[in-house]
């Protein structure tokens, strides 16, 4: 039998699709709107570019590509989530924000098999509350070391270069 990696806690839930998606409410830094965004050569496809958070570059992913959805256009309801990561920000475009909501052990579940493990081991948890099942998720973890030194790298160049 599996466990949850998920802790009790709060989560702010967002939506990517139809799909609830909760990230524990202390790696979000603050919720903004999309803004601009500046677009960086030779990144993955979903490194959407980088932007100016009060003098501070963070880069952007779309996190519908990086879970391998297809991208969409962007409504007035798509946000961006600033983490925070041990190195840097990073800001995440979602479709929307529903709510912060507080799950007890009881409301949480291990993530059922779902083949390949590596591919699916930012996953922590499934979330029970109200009727829905909010798939619980270490944001980081979403990203490889790889890709995070790279982010990293990416808002280094950018912001010297400015």
């Amino acid at each position: 039998m599996s466990v949850s990696l998920a802790k009790p806690g709060q989560y702010l839930t967002f939506k990517l699709k139809t799909e609830f998606y909760g990230v524990a409410i202390e790696n979000v830094r603050e919720i903004n709107r999309v803004g601009e965004i500046t677009p960086v050569p030779k990144t993955p496809h979903f490194i959407k570019g980088v932007m100016n958070l009060r003098g501070k570059i963070i880069p952007v992913v779309n996190l519908r590509e990086r879970f391998g959805l297809t991208a969409e256009s962007y409504t007035r309801d798509t946000c961006i989530i600033v983490i925070d990561t041990p190195n840097n920000q990073i800001g995440l475009i979602v479709d929307s924000v529903k709510e912060v909501v507080t799950l007890e052990s009881k409301h949480i579940e291990a993530s059922p098999s779902l083949g390949e493990s590596k591919a699916t081991d930012f996953i922590t948890g499934m979330g029970k509350y109200d009727e829905k099942v909010i798939i619980l998720v270490d944001i980081v973890s979403v990203f490889t070391d790889g890709q995070l030194v790279n982010l990293e790298k990416l808002t280094q160049s950018k912001a010297e270069a400015a």
